[in-house]
């Protein structure tokens, strides 16, 4: 019998996608002593509980919902287990997210011909055109509960636009489940997450999907911190996509400690060459990240991981995901070669040649000023002059509602802006004891005494005279050039030291008034 040899060609339509999607915005920013937790898990595979083990190219799979909780209620199910060490804590803030390829409910492939091409074949995808409009209705579960139903808030779907990703359809949703958690009797345990929408089957390309849970605390021992949670959905493929991350302000002494937390979709496993990389300012070049689990060129890989560690306390724990990728990784940072002491600003870039991939989730932390943090949550008490802004104390809160604008038939007038001399003179005094009332200059704070005594010598080679005094409070040594009770002086002086580069910003305080 003559044997007939033909290829078979799998159109992916992905590669011809331009970068649309939705920009990403500032979620949320943060501001305390603490850290943060992340689990999650994906929620396709091919099968309903057992762990993927393979390494097959994902749109020649046949996915099918993971379903674990052995709850006829549900049609999609995983989990995850949270271990937080610390006892002490205060939850400030959890966020849940779940993205998906949802082009609709149930896709199949065919195999036609090619006209005028003898014994070349091709794959076409297709599907069942139905698709529910209601992807923001989960079911979450805290350990030792019921599930509760949640309804959170679409963030995109692409699916409102024909334009957009016409091959997969993908969409990305939230919700604020701080109280939920904060009340639930059990913080560790095991979350489960259900009744998230996919596609089954086959889609070009490859259906994937999954949530995360991102969890924000506080705690009396940690290190002042800084979070900023972007979100949004982009498709990164080709042209770099940058996120910049700002207003806040590293420690002036000591290594400098930030993570960066990721959830994209579609890093197929066997696709290379995307690559994530944080900006050094001072050498002005991009530094690669990878560790033993995401290799430099195959940064989004289809696995979950905290630092150097595959995440696997998760039911089902399939080591390949499928096309969801969910990290947590420390920016590696030795001797501050990548993120400096009093840095402002922080840059990560994304980019991809081959494997795109679509992300979503996007939060950067890092270790931030003493002084900088007492000067968020104190706004009342202390100003930050700083000369690029000129001279406008930074006093306003990211977090504060404003009021709408009413429009009348004869607009009212803008309230004049308060000037910096007003700010000043309209703090509310604090009280320190043994030293004078009065207003006063600081240039920096220090917890540890010797990094106090370096900077007081530094400040001594360039010709100043420092004074300190320590706040009982806190512990923490205040260095400052000077102090008067008429705020004029003050304001006068700091722009007189403006003018110099080692002074990036400067504090003033009102004290024993």
């Amino acid at each position: 019998m003559k044997s007939i040899h033909f290829f078979i060609i799998l159109f992916s339509t992905t590669s011809l996608y331009a970068q649309n999607g939705m920009t990403f915005c500032p979620a949320k920013k943060l501001y305390l002593k603490g850290s943060s937790a992340l689990i999650g898990n994906s929620i396709v595979s091919t099968d309903a509980i057992k762990p993927y083990e393979g390494n097959s190219f994902n749109d020649i799979l046949k996915l099918k919902y993971i379903d674990v909780d052995r709850n006829h209620k549900t049609f999609s199910s995983s989990q995850a287990n949270l271990e937080i060490a610390q006892k002490d804590l205060e939850i400030k803030y959890a966020a849940l997210y779940w993205s998906a390829i949802y082009k609709y409910d149930k896709g199949y492939t065919k195999t036609i011909n090619i006209k005028g091409k003898k014994n070349l074949k091709k794959i076409i995808y297709e599907g069942n055109n139905v698709r529910s409009k209601n992807i923001n209705t989960i079911l979450f579960k805290t350990p030792n509960s019921d599930y509760n139903t949640i309804n959170g808030t679409v963030i995109y779907d692409s699916y409102n636009n024909e334009k957009s990703f016409p091959e997969i359809k993908p969409y990305v949703c939230f919700a604020d489940v701080t109280s939920l958690i904060k009340n639930s009797k059990t913080l560790n345990g095991t979350y489960t997450v259900a009744n998230i929408k996919a596609t089954e089957g086959y889609v070009s390309g490859g259906t994937s999907g999954g949530w995360l849970l991102y969890i924000i605390y506080e705690t009396k021992t940690d290190k002042p911190k800084h979070f900023t949670i972007y979100d949004g959905f982009i498709n990164v493929f080709k042209t770099p996509v940058n996120i910049v991350f700002d207003n806040f302000k590293t420690p002036e002494s000591g290594v400098t400690k930030a993570s960066l937390i990721l959830g994209a979709l579609e890093g197929d496993n066997k696709f290379k060459s995307d690559n994530c990389a944080f900006f050094n300012y001072e050498k002005k070049e991009y530094i690669p990240l990878f560790n033993k689990i995401r290799p430099r060129f195959n940064f989004f890989n289809s696995s979950i991981s905290i630092n150097n560690s595959l995440y696997t306390d998760r039911t089902p724990n399939s080591q390949n995901t499928l096309g969801f990728d969910l990290l947590k990784i420390d920016i590696p940072n030795l001797n501050n070669s990548v993120i400096s002491n009093n840095q402002t600003e922080a840059t990560v870039r994304f980019k991809s040649k081959a494997d795109q991939f679509y992300l979503f989730f996007v939060s950067f932390e890092t270790e931030i000023s003493p002084i900088f943090l007492e000067g968020k949550n104190n706004k009342e008490t202390l100003v930050v002059l700083n000369d690029e802004k000129d001279d406008v104390p930074e006093t306003i809160d990211e977090e504060e509602n404003i009021e709408p604008v009413i429009e009348t038939q004869k607009p009212a007038k803008k309230p004049k802006k308060a000037s910096p001399l007003d700010k000043i003179k309209n703090l509310k005094s604090i009280t320190i004891p043994n030293i004078p009332k009065g207003y006063y200059l600081v240039t920096n704070v220090f917890s540890v005494k010797d990094n106090a005594t370096k900077w007081k010598q530094f400040l001594k080679d360039k010709g100043h005279n420092p004074k300190s005094y320590v706040n009982p409070k806190n512990g923490w040594e205040y260095i400052y050039l000077k102090n008067d009770e008429d705020p004029l002086s003050i304001y006068l002086k700091h722009k007189e030291l403006s003018k110099l580069s080692y002074f990036e910003a400067i504090w003033v305080l009102k004290i024993n008034f």
